[in-house]
C-alpha cells in the first residue's frame, strides 16, 4: 500500500493502493538479489551489510502483508467473498519464506570456512525463487484486486484505506518504504510524492523525516541531490 503520507487525489480520482509501493518492493528485492549474487563469503563485514539489508527488506515485506491482510483482504472477503483468496494463499507462503531465508541468512552468518560459499549460494537461490514468485504475485494484486477496488469502493473509501494503513506503518518502517518508493518512482512521481509528504507534516517533521529517508540533509527541490543519495 501506499506508504505515502497525504497525496490528495481529486474527488473522482481513484487511487492505486498497490504501484507505488510495488514499485519500491520491486527495486529493493532487485538489488538484494544483484548484492547477493556479488557478495564475497569470505568478507565477514560485506557479507553482514547485506544480510542486515535483506532483514529490513524481510520486515517491509512482512509489514506489508500485515496490512494488506488487515485493511484489504478483511475488507474485500466481506464485499466479494473469495476475490482476495488466492492472493491471501500467496501470503500465507511468503510468511513461510521469509522464515526460512531468516534461517539461511543466520546459517551464513555464523559459518565457518569453506562451508560459507555453500551457505550463501542456498540464500541466493532462495531468494531469487522468492522474489520469482513473489513480482507474479504482485502484478496479480495490481491487475485484478487493484481493479476490484475500483470498481465496488468510491475513491473516498480507497483514500481512508490508504490513509489507515500509512497511519499504523511504524516511523522506522515508513523510511525504509518511502526511501524504495522514492528510488523507484520516476522524477514526476518522486516530485508529486514528496510535495505531498511536505504538504502533510509539519516543516520539522518533514525535514527530519527526508534527512532520515537521503542519510543526509536535503533541500526541498534538490531532486539530483536526491537521486544521487537514492538511486
Amino acid at each position: 500500500m501506499n506508504a505515502q503520507t497525504d497525496i490528495r487525489p481529486s474527488q473522482d480520482e481513484k487511487e492505486d493502493l498497490y504501484y507505488a509501493v510495488h514499485k519500491g518492493l520491486r527495486l529493493a528485492s532487485a538489488r538484494m538479489l544483484i548484492t547477493l549474487g556479488q557478495l564475497d563469503p569470505f568478507d565477514r563485514d560485506a557479507v553482514a551489510a547485506a544480510l542486515s539489508r535483506l532483514s529490513d527488506l524481510i520486515a517491509m515485506g512482512t509489514s506489508h502483508l500485515t496490512h494488506e491482510n488487515r485493511e484489504i483482504h478483511a475488507l474485500l472477503d466481506k464485499t466479494l467473498p473469495g476475490v482476495a483468496d488466492h492472493a491471501g494463499e500467496d501470503h500465507e507462503h511468503h510468511v513461510e519464506t521469509f522464515d526460512e531465508l531468516s534461517r539461511l541468512a543466520s546459517e551464513l552468518a555464523s559459518a565457518e570456512g569453506g562451508d560459507r560459499p555453500k551457505r550463501l549460494r542456498r540464500l541466493y537461490q532462495r531468494f531469487a525463487l522468492f522474489i520469482a514468485d513473489d513480482f507474479r504475485h504482485m502484478h496479480e494484486e495490481e491487475t485484478e484486486i487493484q481493479t476490484q477496488i475500483e470498481a465496488h469502493f468510491s475513491a473516498a473509501e480507497i483514500t481512508g484505506i490508504r490513509e489507515r494503513i500509512v497511519g499504523a506503518i511504524a516511523p522506522e518502517k515508513m523510511v525504509l518504504f518511502t526511501r524504495a518508493m522514492l528510488a523507484a518512482a520516476s522524477r514526476p512521481e518522486r516530485v508529486g510524492m514528496v510535495t505531498g509528504m511536505q504538504a502533510g507534516m509539519p516543516a520539522e517533521i518533514f525535514d527530519g523525516f527526508m534527512t532520515a529517508v537521503t542519510g543526509r540533509p536535503w533541500q526541498f527541490g534538490d531532486w539530483e541531490g536526491m537521486e544521487a543519495a537514492l538511486c
